[in-house]
């Protein structure tokens, strides 16, 4: 291996990551007592500030921490935290860290108080009333002050020293940073660390921060190092691959770039994780891709000095020499896992020991191009959802509860029969489906593997292995069933690798695959199926070697999924007959071309089980047009692709519309329609495919025109033997096809494709949940994130920024009073001056004015926006169709229906206010008049008729009256146009007939908007409302140790920084030639 080698400072530092903090102190429980009296100000305060900051980023979600500031009391920076240890997760950490920059300084120090309080919470959750199921491990307090006035012997004795085995036990260990160059009562605090199994450090300077707030680590693995047999394996959570601050600033410019070239195109989350979350394609960094950084675990030992004690036989040592780890990108656990086996809309997950997700499909881990920053501290509680019509936000269900518990607890075993609910598009659209979910640990790891899979068509798949081997004998090569450039395979799968991937370089996955096919089809190759590179060469005969890769492994040694690839052989050969070329030539003996006039349809497509996407154009594709498979080539990963499953579980052999959302006036706008393709045998059945059309949605416009055109409507019958009026054509009504969740796929304005029906008839729809139709859904995002803008202005501070300003503003002062003087004794008398003042005053004062302005307006004022993103819970309240095909019509009749009463006003502008004369205004203005509808008319026809409105005056006196009464509020009614709803046979739609010839409705306070709203915690901010993920059950880490006989006899306790003692030095040698300074001067 040869490492790249740069002439770049590096900044990063090992010690601070996840990895290197969990090998080498497990997990920890700490109080952090940071002194807030009126003696830490200025400087002291700024480095106390700094160092909680520092010990804050030693922690990882294993451990759990809290900040105590105290002065004459004691009491938590954020209030919801106040008894309590909360998990250090990074979202965590930082709402202390913020809360830390605002406390108040002011008071004395109480030391007793503060050191009882500490000692009392971390007493209480070491005897397992503070967080059930997780037993404690190294304990500790963190002193940050600037003096201790004071002896604290008797809080010590009380709180930190036990007999209870025969054995004195310290159960909580004592960190003390002094800060300040003047400091007194240091032995104190010296004592204070060194009998409570902890570390003094003495700080006077920032600089100093970072380096001692690490060294507590050192003395917290003295245990471990001292037992020296056993190298606890730890595990991190997740994170990206980059944490050095000078990397992250250049990847986020380059995400920026790129996000703001292809800020037009509209991608999902789920896309946009794809395209900026990737595997292993390090060569994507050397071209400055958009996919710049991979989600990731790490495994790490320890690493002892066990000869330290050999070497000094004097005293006792326990020295860390460090960590030794590796990378695992998350990547691989998904491969493992064999997505195609587990099946269309079935998934597998991984939990961690605190029941955070480690890998699941409906983690997000990217906003904007960048990692979340809670993305690695998501709770299976917040992805699986239960539906069980809960509307209230965080209260997990007793299955989602029950699912998590054994999980963490890494136990085996199954939960059937869950009815979950979970999104599609965005989290746009709603579905509901039963699951069953199995569970198992993974050995040698703190992770838990899930999976869930529907109880029907998921726990069967196809075998084709055997069918494939016999057209092999026959001869018949796998290129054969890859012509054009018309096809795409799973990005993420793996059909077949090289080990050393950049021995070759593919650009695409397809060149990959078919350069392994050409391998495979060549007989001198000696075709072999290695199908896993982790075991040794030659697993096949049997000898297994289990020598950690000692052996040399050759460079072009390769590996493929045999059933993935034969799986896709097989589809290859099925599809051929149909999607062989790139051009759909049509064939009149298949009847091909009759459907493709009628409907104008432009493509087809197919999508199978493993992962092949093939795609044809009834014309040549111009280069300018997007392919199909760019944008839809992960199969049955493609949120249309689990729909359309979906649906036909539901309604076998149905045909799934879909268009995109808000697709706006554009009448060329293709929907596509999908249909299910399934393999029976025995009685069974099993998804084998998708397939579907592209065509202009105007043709199924036109489509529902003429199935209705026998509706004989009013507007219908007046034109007799016409039926251009008729049915949806018709004035009368408004004819709808919505999908099954009421998003618009036909109407009579192309402007409403695409968009909720609650934007488009907001009293339809609520209408329609009245009936029945449609059933409105509860989906919470916690994981979703809230961008606050703030305009930002440099103008108001400019006069303070350098010294130049300032002492260019005393001069102008002093040139002023120079002025002054001069015009007064020599230009213009006082007393003349005072004759005339109170004359021009007004003036004066408006030139002075004028002037003022004149400054502030040269003056140049800088703006910014400033945008920040914060975690944050969202709602959407969504559709999911409540009726099948079988279901009779549904109907909603207004009962009172409605008047048409509307009042026209002429709008006030400039020209008509400047065309009424002083006479007109004499005169009055002619009285408004108020248009009512009245009954009448024949065949429904509406007639009007016009009537006076009171005057002015009257109006007048009428609102004086109006305001003398006390308002009351009448009850809200609601009221919509009537509609008749009806499921369209062996689809996804819902036609909705809307009566118009009422008006449409106002619905009030029941209106259906489907827009994510942020969820209102009442008093409670972020993280106080996520709490109740601070007491689920947890999992300790093996192999924590938190004590040791012999770290008794360690006498190394801590001592002033290097710049203490270089400053005394340098004090001294001062001293010493000042010294020699005065005896030469008396010899001399």
């Amino acid at each position: 291996m040869k490492w790249k080698m740069n002439d770049e400072v590096d900044l990063y530092d090992c010690r601070m990551q996840p990895w290197y903090i969990s090998a080498v102190s497990c997990s920890k429980e700490v109080v952090i007592l940071l002194d807030t009296s009126g003696s830490m100000t200025g400087m002291r305060f700024s480095i106390a500030r700094l160092v909680a900051h520092s010990l804050l980023d030693t922690f990882t979600s294993n451990d759990f921490v809290t900040v105590l500031a105290f002065s004459d009391t004691v009491k938590t920076p954020i209030p919801c935290f106040q008894d309590m240890l909360i998990q250090a997760t990074k979202e965590n950490v930082q709402a202390l860290k913020e809360a830390i920059d605002n406390v108040p300084i002011e008071g004395y120090g109480n030391f007793t108080i503060a050191f009882s309080a500490a000692f009392q919470l971390l007493e209480s959750y070491r005897d397992g009333r503070g967080r059930e199921g997780c037993e404690s491990c190294n304990q500790a307090i963190m002193l940050i002050t600037d003096g201790v006035p004071s002896n604290l012997t008797e809080v010590f004795e009380t709180y930190n020293r036990f007999n209870e085995t025969g054995e004195m036990q310290i159960p909580v260990r004592v960190f003390t940073y002094l800060l300040g160059k003047e400091v007194t009562n240091v032995r104190e605090i010296q004592w204070m660390a060194c009998l409570n199994r902890g570390w003094y450090t003495h700080m006077q300077s920032l600089e100093e921060v970072r380096e001692e707030a690490l060294r507590y680590l050192n003395v917290i693995a003295r245990p471990m190092v001292l037992q020296g047999d056993q190298h606890p394996v730890v595990w991190s959570h997740a994170y990206a691959d980059f944490q050095d601050r000078k990397v992250s600033q250049w990847l986020k410019e380059v995400m920026g770039q790129h996000m703001d070239r292809e800020n037009e195109l509209a991608y999902t989350q789920a896309e946009e994780d794809r395209r900026f979350v990737i595997g292993a394609d390090h060569e994507s960094i050397k071209t400055r891709k958009v996919q710049q950084f991979q989600l990731m675990t790490s495994v790490s030992i320890p690493v002892f000095d066990r000869f330290g004690n050999i070497r000094d036989n004097t005293s006792v040592s326990a020295e860390l020499l460090g960590v030794a780890g590796l990378d695992v990108p998350l990547k691989m656990f998904l491969e493992k896992t064999k997505p195609y086996q587990i099946g269309v809309n079935g998934y597998a997950f991984l939990v961690t020991n605190n029941g955070y997700i480690l890998m699941h499909p409906e983690l997000k881990p990217v906003v904007q191009g960048f990692p979340r920053d809670n993305f690695n501290s998501v709770d299976l509680t917040e992805i699986e959802m239960v539906d069980d019509d809960t509307v209230e936000a965080r209260q997990p269900n007793e299955d989602t509860l029950k699912l998590r518990n054994s999980m963490v607890a890494h136990e085996k075993g199954s939960i059937l029969d869950i009815k979950i609910k979970f999104a599609l598009d965005d989290q746009r659209r709603i579905n509901v489906e039963t699951r069953d979910f199995f569970y198992l640990p993974v050995n040698g790891t703190p992770f838990t593997l899930g999976l869930s899979l529907p109880p029907n068509y998921g726990t069967f798949s196809i075998d084709v292995g055997e069918k494939f081997r016999k057209l092999e004998k026959a001869g018949i090569t796998s290129a054969n069933y890859f012509h054009g450039t018309n096809w795409r395979v799973h990005p993420d799968w793996v059909y077949c690798r090289y080990l050393h991937d950049n021995i070759k370089n593919f650009t695409t996955p397809e060149e990959r695959l078919m350069h392994f096919f050409k391998k495979k089809d060549n007989e001198e190759e000696k075709w072999k199926w290695f199908s896993d590179p982790l075991l040794p060469l030659d697993v096949e005969s049997g000898e297994e070697d289990h020598s950690c890769g000692r052996r040399p492994v050759p460079e072009d040694y390769y590996y493929c999924d045999e059933d993935l690839v034969l799986g896709l052989l097989m589809e290859a050969k099925a599809i051929n007959n149909w999607f062989g070329t790139d051009e759909w030539v049509l064939r009149d003996i298949m009847n091909e071309r009759e459907p493709v006039e009628h409907f104008n349809i432009t493509m087809r497509f197919v999508s199978t089980h493993a992962g092949l996407t093939r795609w044809q154009y009834v014309n040549a594709m111009s280069g300018t047009e997007s392919r199909f498979g760019d944008f839809n080539n992960r199969a049955i990963d493609e949120d249309w692709y689990k729909a359309t499953i979906l649906l036909h579980e539901e309604s076998p052999d149905s045909i799934l519309f879909n268009v995109p959302f808000d697709a706006g006036a554009d009448p060329d706008q293709t929907v596509t329609a999908f249909t299910a393709v399934y393999h029976q045998d025995g009685g069974h059945e099993v998804p084998a495919a998708v397939a579907g059309y592209k065509f202009p949605i105007h043709r199924l416009q036109q489509q529902l025109y003429k199935i209705t055109e026998t509706y004989a409507s009013p507007s219908c019958t007046e034109k007799a033997g016409s039926t251009d009026l008729c049915g949806c054509a018709s004035e009368d009504i408004s004819c709808y096809l919505l999908d099954v969740n009421g998003y618009v796929v036909v109407s009579d304005e192309f402007n409403d494709t695409g968009r909720f029906f609650g934007d488009v008839a907001p009293d339809a729809m609520v209408a329609l949940k009245k009936i029945g139709a449609y059933r409105q859904m509860v989906l919470f995002d916690y994981q979703a994130t809230c961008i606050n803008q703030t305009i930002v202005s440099s103008g108001a501070a400019d006069l303070f920024l350098t010294p130049v300003r300032w002492v260019q503003g005393l001069l102008s002062y002093m040139a002023g009073q120079f002025l002054q003087v001069a015009v007064n004794n020599y230009m213009w008398s006082p007393v003349d001056a005072a004759n005339s003042f109170y004359d021009d005053y007004g003036e004066e004062v408006s030139s002075k004015e004028a002037k003022d302005d004149d400054e502030d307006a040269a003056r140049p004022v800088y703006t910014y926006t400033k945008v920040e993103s914060d975690p944050c819970d969202k709602i959407r309240l969504l559709a999911l169709v409540n009726m099948t095909s079988k279901d009779e019509p549904l109907v909603y009749e207004d009962p009172e229906p409605e008047i048409l009463s509307f009042t026209t006003v002429e709008p006030v502008t400039e020209k008509n206010v400047e065309s009424v004369t002083d006479d007109e205004a004499m005169q009055g203005d002619e009285p408004e008049k108020e248009v009512q509808e009245i009954e009448g008319g024949v065949d429904g026809e509406v007639k009007y008729e016009t009537e006076n409105v009171e005057n002015e005056d009257n109006q007048e006196e009428d609102e004086e009256d109006l305001a003398t009464e006390e308002p009351t509020e009448e009850p809200f009614v609601f009221r919509s146009r009537s509609l008749v709803a009806k499921r369209v046979p062996n689809t996804n739609l819902i036609l909705v007939v809307v009566d118009n010839l009422n008006p449409e409705m106002d619905p009030g306070p029941e209106r259906w908007d489907a827009d994510p709203e942020v969820v209102s915690y009442q008093n409670e901010s972020f993280p106080c409302y996520k709490l109740p993920i601070n007491d689920l059950p947890r999992r300790r880490l093996e192999g924590c140790l938190s004590s040791h006989r012999l770290e008794a006899e360690i006498d190394k306790c801590g001592r002033a920084t290097p710049s203490g003692a270089s400053l005394g030095l340098g004090l001294l040698v001062l001293s010493l030639a000042i010294s020699l300074l005065r005896v030469e001067s008396l010899l001399f």
